[in-house]
């Protein structure tokens, strides 16, 4: 989820102008603008500059929990969760950010349902969402209203379609495949 939220931040930064893609490779614009709002894409940007001279991937390593924690932070002081701690197994810290308002959750489900239903163009930040989805295999997140094969194939012609969320789609899939199997091995 993490590299999700991440890769969602990198996208906020294409579609603001602080960032662009240049053969197939996200590197920060060279504009004076000043931070962007989202608290997310602003962690993304501030670590791009310090570090630009590692590629996007090890961009989205580095700053996956500071960017978790901006959001759950975002969505917390707008009051849509609120932060749950809680004990596992009497010993182990956990957090939960239960929703708080479902009918944005709602709302946002029937906005990418209605993308995917719909034969028309979706909007940038909508395409990028659900780009993010495909490729960081969130696909569950979707509402169940959009499980027709009509939409699943909407879904991946989006997800695989033009501007910068496809040409950064790879590195966040083999990323998160990357990461996958880090978190498995021990398992093995």
């Amino acid at each position: 989820m993490s590299l999700a939220v991440s890769a969602a931040a990198s996208l906020e930064l294409t579609l603001t102008g602080h960032a662009v893609v240049r053969d197939g490779a996200l590197v920060p614009a060279r504009t004076s603008a000043p931070a962007p709002a989202d608290p997310a894409a602003a962690v993304m940007a501030e670590h791009m500059r310090n570090h630009p001279e590692e590629t996007f991937r090890e961009w989205l390593l580095a700053v996956r929990e500071q960017e978790f924690v901006a959001v759950y932070g975002g969505l917390s002081a707008r009051q849509l969760v609120r932060r749950q701690d809680r004990r596992v197994l009497g010993a182990f810290g956990s957090i939960r950010y239960p929703v708080t308002d479902l009918a944005v959750l709602v709302a946002l489900r029937e906005r990418l349902a209605a993308a995917l239903t719909q034969d028309r163009n979706s909007n940038e930040r909508i395409a990028a969402l659900i780009t993010v989805l495909h490729h960081a295999g969130l696909r569950s997140v979707m509402s169940h209203s959009a499980d027709t094969a009509a939409a699943e194939s909407r879904f991946v012609a989006i997800a695989e379609g033009q501007g910068p969320a496809a040409a950064l789609a790879e590195t966040v899939r083999d990323t998160v495949a990357a990461l996958a199997a880090v978190i498995a091995e021990p398992a093995l």
